[in-house]
This record gives structure tokens, C-alpha cells and sequence, in this order.
């Protein structure tokens, strides 16, 4: 039953992320990760796949295991933060929905900014596989 559950929660979201690569307003790395979350507890063959040979590969690895995110992928999310901001903002009457939106935005757009935007030196240096023959040596 939860196989199940998982499999529907990793393919809408596969869905909605492929919908927001080309898609202005929508995010796709969200939906993309969830996908490769669920995906994980129900289909090894597609968790696989999403993690190893999709072209969102190298971003899902990034941030699962490094939690980078890269910087023109903070400024596509930060245009389209604003822009769906100014666009709340305008056509909503409600100050309080329109605040705390706002607040909401603005907390994401700080998290996002705070996340590294390529790895440091030493994780290049840890994942060499020179530098792991030999310490396993010493």
C-alpha cells in the first residue's frame, strides 16, 4: 500500500517538475527532489534513474550530498519569488494574506542564498579517488 502512495507522490511530482522546467512561475527542483525522495521508498529503478542518468542528475546529487545549489538556479527561483510577489501584491487586497506571504518569500529567498552555490575545495578533494586508495593505505 505504501509502494503505492510513494509511486503517486513520485510521479506527480516527476510531472510537476518537468512542467516547471519550462514553465516560468513553477518550480521544478522542489518537485524534483520529492520525486527522488519517493522514489527512494518504492522504486529502486526509478530512484536510480532520476539520480544517476536524468538531466537532473548532477543537481540532485549536488544537493544531496553537498547541499549546493547552484547560483543560476538562485537567481531563476529569486526572479520568480519576486515576480510572483509583485504580482500577489497587485492583484490582492488582503494585507494580512499579502504580509504574510511576503514574510514567507522572504524567509525562502534568505535560506536560499545562505546554501552554498558551488562545493568547497575540500569536497573535491575528499571525493578524489587517489586520495581514498591512499587512505585506506595509511
Amino acid at each position: 500500500m505504501y509502494k503505492i502512495i510513494y509511486n503517486t507522490i513520485g510521479s506527480i511530482s516527476l510531472v510537476l517538475g518537468v512542467m516547471g522546467a519550462f514553465l516560468p512561475l513553477l518550480p521544478s527542483t522542489c518537485f524534483i527532489l520529492v520525486a527522488t525522495w519517493a522514489f527512494a521508498k518504492s522504486s529502486p529503478t526509478f530512484h536510480h534513474w532520476l539520480y544517476y542518468q536524468s538531466p537532473f542528475s548532477q543537481s540532485i546529487r549536488d544537493w544531496t550530498e553537498h547541499r549546493v545549489i547552484p547560483i543560476k538556479v538562485k537567481w531563476i527561483a529569486t526572479l520568480s519569488i519576486t515576480a510572483s510577489y509583485l504580482i500577489t501584491f497587485l492583484l490582492i487586497d488582503n494585507f494580512v494574506v499579502v504580509g504574510g506571504l511576503g514574510v514567507g518569500m522572504g524567509v525562502l529567498l534568505v535560506y536560499l542564498h545562505s546554501k552554498p552555490s558551488q562545493k568547497s575545495s575540500s569536497q573535491y578533494i575528499n571525493q578524489s579517488p587517489f586520495l581514498k586508495s591512499h587512505q585506506q593505505v595509511i
